[in-house]
């Protein structure tokens, strides 16, 4: 069922299809919000807004639909079914005509926002290290009390820097290094989701390192997440929801 992948709330791209349910060559995307579930395979979207006003879509008009939702991104097609308007909100019901296709990692909703952090680079002895721990591959007790303490020295050298942007699968951060493609990295994200605050703390692979224009102290650096926990990308993926929702309704106030 929809009500299984997707949530109220959700963020939802729009894409015009032409009769050939093909995509229409440089049509505008148009964004909306997941308001209600009618049928096991219809729904109602809120109109999307253009220039202050909302747009309603035609009725018998099919289009993409890609949803962000806290499982992930998927997309599916619908037509339109009809416009009615709710509590001052013009909303379409769309029938859903495909199944819900996971759509690829790199695809998830990037959010730009700036948000300080905290990293380090994983070093070759500590991935030999964890790994010595994770195995329990000691000679005796003093060894293994030894491994934990220089896992504890690297434990203490943190940097600071400033995320950019940010998605489900990575993230862009500004720092005073310049790091190596492929370096290993952790994160502390600490944010607030709701009422609640969360601590996550994240392994990525550095993809790019790069002096920012002008700057010689500051360098962009675009990392992308590696066996992160379901739990945490969900927490993530809704907090930045949660994060573009605010931000829409400002704009829109």
């Amino acid at each position: 069922m929809l009500s299984e992948v997707l949530t109220l709330g959700d963020k939802i791209d729009i894409k015009p299809l032409d009769r050939s349910g093909k995509p229409v060559h440089n049509a505008r995307t148009f964004v909306s919000q997941l308001i209600d579930f009618v049928d096991f395979d219809v729904i109602n979207i809120a109109a999307p807004i253009v220039h202050s006003k909302a747009l309603i879509l035609p009725a018998g008009e099919n289009f993409n639909l890609c949803f962000y939702s806290a499982k992930g991104l998927y997309q599916c097609k619908s037509v339109v079914l009809s416009n009615h308007k709710e509590n001052n909100t013009i909303v379409s019901m769309v029938r859903i005509t495909t199944n819900l296709e996971k759509v690829q990692r790199r695809q998830y909703f990037r959010l730009e926002c700036i948000h300080d952090i905290e990293y380090r680079v994983i070093t070759k002895e500590e991935e030999i290290l964890e790994r010595k721990l994770k195995t329990e591959d000691f000679r005796n007790t003093d060894e293994r009390a030894e491994c934990r303490k220089r896992l504890n020295q690297f434990d203490k050298e943190w940097l600071r820097a400033a995320i950019t942007d940010i998605s489900g699968g990575g993230a862009r951060f500004n720092s005073a290094l310049q790091h190596s493609q492929g370096d290993k990295v952790r994160i502390k994200f600490v944010f607030l989701s709701g009422n609640e605050t969360k601590r996550l703390l994240l392994g990525a692979d550095i993809i790019s390192s790069n002096r920012i224009l002008n700057r010689t102290d500051a360098y962009e650096n675009r990392v992308e997440f590696k066996d992160i926990m379901q739990k945490d990308r969900e927490d993530l993926i809704k907090y930045i929801f949660e994060q573009e929702r605010k931000r829409r309704k400002k704009e829109n106030n």
